[in-house]
């Protein structure tokens, strides 16, 4: 029993040093509380600057939930405010 104990610490030991060594490439954002109107006329004024943005990018420079900042872009795209450009990635 003690020998299986010991195995079982030292390979929890071993994840635990593992989970250490990958936390520091984990990115936090402390996300903002903004109105969705807010939030809308921030992502216009994100897109003037006429630079191709992914959804996440976006999100990360305004500190905005991604779901919210999608369904934004989404309206917009359908107002006609912005355009989307597809890509199929070959």
């Amino acid at each position: 029993m003690t020998k299986q104990l010991e195995s079982r610490i030292a390979a929890l030991e071993e994840r635990v040093a593992q989970l250490e060594e990958h936390s520091s490439e984990v990115k936090v954002i402390e996300l903002r509380e903004v109105t969705k109107e807010e939030a809308r006329a921030e992502i216009i004024d994100i897109f003037a600057t006429g630079e191709t943005l992914y959804y996440s990018d976006i999100a990360d420079r305004l500190r905005l939930d991604l779901e919210l900042v999608v369904d934004i872009c989404h309206e917009l795209q359908q107002e006609g405010a912005i355009g989307v450009e597809e890509t199929t990635g070959s």
